[in-house]
C-alpha cells in the first residue's frame, strides 16, 4: 500500500485557487470534480477538491465519509499524471467505501492538467469570470470551453462589500471571512479597522468620492450595517447603480421606509430602489451582533445560490 503524505487544510479559498497557486510554486496538484450524482448527496454537481503532492487540500466532497478515499485516489492520479472517472458509493467498484446517504458520485480525477489550461484558469480567477470546464472523455483532462458547452461552470468567489460601524460590522465581517468570502469592510472607526485588519480582513476608511469606483462586480454583494441611516445614502446610491447581485441593509421595517425616503430624495430611481433588500436577514429579530450576522449571512447565501447556481430561494 502506497503511503501518501499527511493532509492539511489549505488557506486557499477554493480548489481552483489552490491548483493555480501550486502551479506557480512548481508543485503538482490533482483536481477532483463531481460530474454525476445518483440519489441524494451533500454536495452539488460541480463541487471540487484539490490536493497537492505535499498533502495540501482545498475543498470537500462529502460530510467526511468519502474525502479520505478521494484524496488517496487523487494522489494516485497525480502520481501517474492521468485522468480517470470513478464511481463512489452506490454501484461503485470500491465496495468498502459506502456513503451513508446511499448515493453514488461520479468523480473526475485529473492528475495533471495541461499548463495552458491552468494558466487559463488563473486568468479567469484574476478577472473574476466564469471557469467553464469540459471533458471530452473520462480519460482526457479538462479544458476550458464556452459555458453553453461546459460540463461544469465554476463561478468566481463571492465578494462582500460591507459598510457600517460597531460590533455589528465586526461580527458580520468575521463570520463572512470564516465562510471564505472575500470581504472589504468600510468603516470610519479606526479601532475597528485595526481589529479587522489584525484578523486578515481588508478594512478601509470610506471616502465618499470613491463610492462610484468601488470594486463591485456582478459577483459582489453590498450590505450596510448602520444605525445612522443618513450615512448609508452615498454607499447605497453607488451599490444600487452597480451590477451587485444583491444590495441589502440592516434595520427594522420602519428604518427601511426611512431609508427609501432618503434615497428617493437623493435622486435614486424607482427601479434601483426596488433592488434594495431590507430588513436584510432571515430572522425578524436577533439578540446580539453574532446572531444578526448569522441571520444576514444566511440570507446572503440564499441570494448567492439563486444567482450563481440558479437554485430557487
Amino acid at each position: 500500500m502506497v503511503a501518501w503524505p499527511d493532509t492539511w487544510r489549505s488557506p486557499a479559498p477554493t480548489p481552483l485557487h489552490l491548483l493555480t497557486a501550486a502551479h506557480q510554486r512548481g508543485e503538482r496538484c490533482a483536481l477532483v470534480t463531481v460530474l454525476g450524482i445518483a440519489g441524494g448527496a451533500p454536495r452539488r454537481r460541480g463541487a471540487q477538491l484539490a490536493v497537492t503532492e505535499h498533502g495540501e487540500v482545498a475543498g470537500s466532497l462529502s460530510g467526511g465519509c468519502l474525502d479520505a478515499a478521494v484524496i488517496a485516489e487523487a494522489h494516485a492520479a497525480r502520481a501517474d499524471g492521468l485522468s480517470r472517472r470513478i464511481r463512489f458509493g452506490a454501484d461503485s467498484p470500491y465496495v468498502d467505501v459506502v456513503l451513508p446517504c446511499g448515493s453514488g458520485l461520479d468523480l473526475q480525477f485529473d492528475g495533471a492538467l495541461p499548463i495552458h489550461t491552468i494558466d487559463q484558469i488563473a486568468a479567469a480567477l484574476t478577472a473574476r469570470t466564469l471557469v467553464s470546464l469540459r471533458w471530452e472523455s473520462a480519460t482526457t483532462p479538462a479544458t476550458l470551453s464556452n459555458p453553453e458547452d461546459a460540463d461544469v461552470v465554476v463561478p468566481p468567489s463571492m465578494r462582500l462589500l460591507i459598510a457600517g460601524a460597531s460590533e455589528n460590522l465586526r461580527a458580520m465581517a468575521l463570520l463572512a471571512a470564516q465562510a471564505n468570502i472575500d470581504v472589504l469592510a468600510l468603516t470610519r472607526d479606526q479601532g475597528l479597522r485595526q481589529a479587522l485588519a489584525a484578523a486578515g480582513i481588508d478594512a478601509q476608511e470610506p471616502v465618499e468620492s470613491q463610492w462610484p469606483v468601488l470594486p463591485i462586480d456582478a459577483w459582489t454583494a453590498a450590505l450596510t450595517l448602520f444605525h445612522e441611516h443618513e450615512q448609508e445614502v452615498p454607499f447605497l446610491r453607488a451599490a444600487l447603480a452597480s451590477p451587485a447581485f444583491v444590495v441589502g441593509a440592516m434595520g427594522s421595517v420602519r428604518a427601511q421606509t426611512q431609508r427609501l425616503d432618503l434615497l428617493r430624495a437623493a435622486g435614486v430611481d424607482p427601479t434601483s430602489l426596488a433592488r434594495l433588500r431590507g430588513p436584510f436577514g432571515l430572522l425578524s429579530r436577533t439578540r446580539d451582533p453574532n446572531e444578526l450576522a448569522i441571520s444576514m449571512l444566511a440570507e446572503l447565501w440564499q441570494h448567492w445560490r439563486q444567482f450563481a447556481f440558479n437554485e430557487p430561494e
